[in-house]
């Protein structure tokens, strides 16, 4: 026979666990897009699922983050483009990774940067071309460090 005892405190337990676990543990959180620089691939007013990142290895080129701006003390959405140790260049419409062209990404004549990105950094760009450089991303603010970074979009 069951005892019910044996099943109600554990799920006590945990109920209180999770109502009083440190906001900062948790693995996931539920974040709006508060901006239309990711357009047409994220929309303003939409809310999206968060993957806190722990290992920063599991960062890969063109996925999706939100990172935390000192300057406007706002969370932001963006793509990454540039990873640690890389050495970024944008010219003539195009970004050069190591010398090597990225696909599938348009960049304004007007725009010309070369960044070397430190072991702790990344090189973040919004989707909207139409805002690079103008909305909070590595074209206006430089590369954006890890310490920075809260996770990934899911």
């Amino acid at each position: 026979m069951i005892n019910l005892r044996s099943l109600i405190i554990p799920f006590v337990k945990n109920l209180l666990n999770i109502l009083f676990f440190p906001k900062n543990y948790m693995i996931f959180k539920i974040t709006e897009m508060n901006s239309n620089s990711m357009e047409p691939n994220f929309h303003e007013g939409s809310y999206y699922l968060v993957k806190k990142i722990s290992d920063f290895s599991s960062i890969k080129r063109f996925d999706v983050i939100i990172y935390f701006c000192k300057i406007h003390s706002l969370n932001h959405i963006k793509r990454v483009v540039g990873l640690p140790n890389e050495t970024l260049n944008v010219y003539d419409n195009s970004i050069f990774v190591n010398t090597k062209k990225i696909d599938n990404i348009s960049i304004p004549d007007s725009i010309n940067i070369e960044c070397k990105i430190r072991s702790i950094e990344y090189f973040l760009l919004s989707d909207n071309i139409f805002l690079l450089g103008k909305s909070c991303d590595s074209i206006k603010n430089g590369p954006i460090k890890k310490e920075n970074i809260i996770g990934s979009i899911i």
